[in-house]
């Protein structure tokens, strides 16, 4: 609330804030310091960004998305604000990223301030979808509150999700929906077809058990179920029945139940045994499909990518949807199988169209070869021209589905102009090469990947245009670093002419190619480099720069100098909540795999005192283990967090080790697909 009254006494300052309506205990907040601020009106409401001093410049862009943002969700919603103020607050120092505090809602600063002159694309899209998450809160988590922590998750998924929608609805070019589904699907999917994932709908039974369900599936998996259920029921069902949900218990607490019995109502469908089905059980479903004329037989399974019969039990109703260049086909899937005839003269089909759907497809071999022609002609929708190989090299993971194969299927692709498909598939073939990194194969991979991303590189060209579209930003950056760490000579020499600039004249590169360009300086960098990127660091202006310039000292290919950086990050210059960065840097440079895990093992104690006993960002120092490591190490790995307890990360603890037997079986694969090929 804002403040009433301030009267001085002596040398103090009284200050006296308006009643507060009923919250939550965890909503409060209270903010001391030497603060400066921008300020805007909506109607009677007043907004401001608020920020350490010199910094409320930056604030622009937040407090004009900020009002209108404010505005949008009181319309979907059909509720006022309910306070007279809303603060963003940038704080210099902040292990969470953002809290949704109500009223007085606090950010990092990367996170919120935002400069038109240094600041990336990317930092641009995060600001506007993070400030859109926090202010969804405002009614779904602050005005309703879940009753227990088994449905916080209902709390996270769906300001992520509701923070997609809106900005989507200010920004419609930057493709948000499309990057949602790379972005967030490909993550929770990810942890979901692991043995130890965990239901959406959890048991909780301790504080440090709270702290372990903050992942990727409480906010991303959640997110893509909401954005299933609300395709199978409707825009306008989803919407009546939340704004039912709102009012009704609004200043009270309410259950994941009550807001799937108002959806049901809303949409006389049977949401509640639809929904519970992705709730309760963990993992998510794979949908064989064979093709006998034009009869299709479809069986569903728990999809692993460690095989596991201990594991295959479950059983889910999927909304499946069949289309080609609209949707042809549509049912609820909740038996183990089901055949189905496609209409007379269908041309080909993709399951799980617009992959609005939680589960993955393995088509048979016939089916597939029709997909390709179809993608290769681009008579599917991107999002299902994405879906089709993503699936496909997940088979490949999971060991169901050779490397070759999908390398034959990706030529369809040779063509594409989706960033969505261009850019998971580019993320597919460098993941594929830094794999075999140390093989003898890694060759034949690296002359498939050069020539995809060469071909983009082409199209889209190193200097940014003004037709450019916002994504393009974002997929130029990647295929010119992976290009740079393929070794490639012409992007090298350009990269290094431009480095060279840049140390005269740092206006001289778009900040989209800052870290780019600077890791490849790394790659081919020497000690001279190292010190030139340690001067960058220390003299940038803003927290989004130094990271920048902290994430390409990661890119040596000397080791020493990769220590160099691991230990510069635990001194007093690198920030605590930046922590993970390097560590994580580290862990996806090929030359850091021999090691990371020595100097983590050694720098444990100082770690934990450095980024603070249980907080939540170890979970990603702990899973930085997992591309370093291999199968051989299990037991020392063990042993390790045995001896060094790090509470709330147990979790993460086994699904890192998981990873790790998943990643060493899927390159005994590939070595002897490519030995016997």
């Amino acid at each position: 609330m804002p403040v009433k009254s301030k009267k001085k006494i002596g040398s103090k300052t009284i200050y006296a804030f308006a009643k507060t309506p009923i919250v939550s205990t965890y909503l409060i907040y209270l903010a001391v310091g030497e603060f400066e601020y921008l300020s805007g009106k909506i109607g009677k409401i007043q907004i401001r960004v608020v920020t350490t001093k010199g910094n409320k410049s930056k604030g622009k862009f937040s407090l004009d998305l900020g009002k209108k943002l404010l505005t949008s969700y009181e319309k979907y919603f059909g509720i006022k604000y309910p306070l007279p103020k809303l603060d963003l607050i940038a704080v210099p120092d902040f292990a969470a990223g953002a809290m949704e505090n109500w009223g007085a809602i606090t950010f990092r600063e990367t996170i919120l301030l935002y400069d038109p002159k240094t600041s990336s694309t990317r930092t641009k899209q995060f600001i506007a979808e993070v400030i859109s998450h926090e202010i969804a809160h405002q009614w779904f988590g602050n005005l309703v509150t879940m009753k227990w922590w088994n449905d916080l998750w209902l709390n996270e998924s769906f300001a992520t999700f509701m923070a997609t929608k809106f900005v989507d609805k200010f920004y419609p070019e930057w493709d948000l929906w499309n990057q949602f589904v790379d972005d967030a699907m490909n993550v929770a999917m990810g942890l979901d077809s692991l043995k130890t994932t965990h239901p959406i709908d959890v048991k909780v039974n301790s504080p440090a058990e709270i702290r372990e369900i903050f992942d990727a599936i409480s906010y991303d998996k959640g997110g893509c179920i909401l954005r299933m259920l609300e395709s199978y029921v409707g825009e306008p069902n989803f919407q009546k029945g939340l704004k039912k949900y709102l009012s009704d218990f609004k200043y009270k607490n309410a259950k994941g139940q009550d807001l799937w019995n108002a959806i049901g109502k809303a949409s006389k469908m049977p949401v509640s045994s639809m929904v519970n089905t992705w709730l309760k059980q963990p993992g998510f479903p794979l949908v064989e499909i064979t093709q006998d004329g034009s009869t299709l037989k479809l069986k569903q399974k728990r999809y692993l990518l460690e095989h596991d019969k201990k594991f295959n039990k479950g059983l889910w109703s999927i909304p499946l949807s069949l289309g080609l260049e609209n949707e042809i086909y549509k049912k609820l899937f909740s038996t183990k199988t089901m055949s189905l005839k496609l209409p007379k003269n269908t041309l080909g089909f993709v399951a799980n169209y617009g992959r609005k759907g939680f589960y993955r497809v393995k088509y048979d071999e016939g089916i597939l070869l029709d997909l390709k022609m179809l993608v290769d002609e681009k008579r599917i929708p991107a999002i299902d021209r994405w879906a089709i190989q993503n699936d496909l090299f997940s088979l490949c993971v999971s060991g169901d589905e050779s490397v070759r194969n999908y390398l034959d299927f990706s030529d369809a692709y040779f063509e594409e102009d989706s960033y969505l498909a261009s850019v998971n598939i580019a993320h597919n073939l460098a993941s594929l090469y830094f794999r075999a990194f140390n093989e003898t194969f890694a060759e034949e991979i690296r002359s498939y990947a050069v020539n995809y991303f060469r071909k983009i590189l082409f199209r889209l060209g190193w200097e940014p245009q003004k037709s450019d579209k916002h994504t393009d930003a974002m997929l130029r950056a990647f295929v010119i670093s992976a290009l740079g760490k393929m070794n490639d000579e012409e992007v090298t020499e350009e990269a290094l002419r431009k480095y060279d600039k840049f140390l005269k004249s740092p206006s001289s590169i778009s900040p989209d190619l800052i870290e780019p360009i600077c890791s490849i300086a790394a790659w081919n960098g020497t000690s001279k480099t190292y010190a030139e990127l340690v001067k960058l660091y220390r003299n940038a202006k803003t927290m989004e720069e130094k990271l920048r310039f902290l994430g390409a000292m990661c890119g040596f290919k000397d080791t020493n100098l990769l220590l160099k950086a691991l230990n510069f990050s635990q001194t007093a210059e690198v920030r605590s909540q930046n922590m993970q960065l390097p560590i994580m840097k580290v862990a996806g440079n090929p030359y850091g795999d021999k090691i990371l895990w020595p100097w983590l093992k050694k720098n444990w104690k100082k770690l934990n005192k450095k980024v603070g006993h249980g907080n939540p960002l170890f979970n990603r120092i702990v899973a930085s283990i997992a591309p370093v490591a291999d199968d051989s190490m299990e037991k020392e790995i063990k042993t390790f967090f045995r001896k060094n307890p790090t509470p709330g990360t147990e979790r993460t603890q086994s699904q890192t080790l998981e990873r790790i037997r998943i990643n060493s079986k899927f390159l005994r694969n590939m070595r002897k697909e490519f030995r016997n090929g």
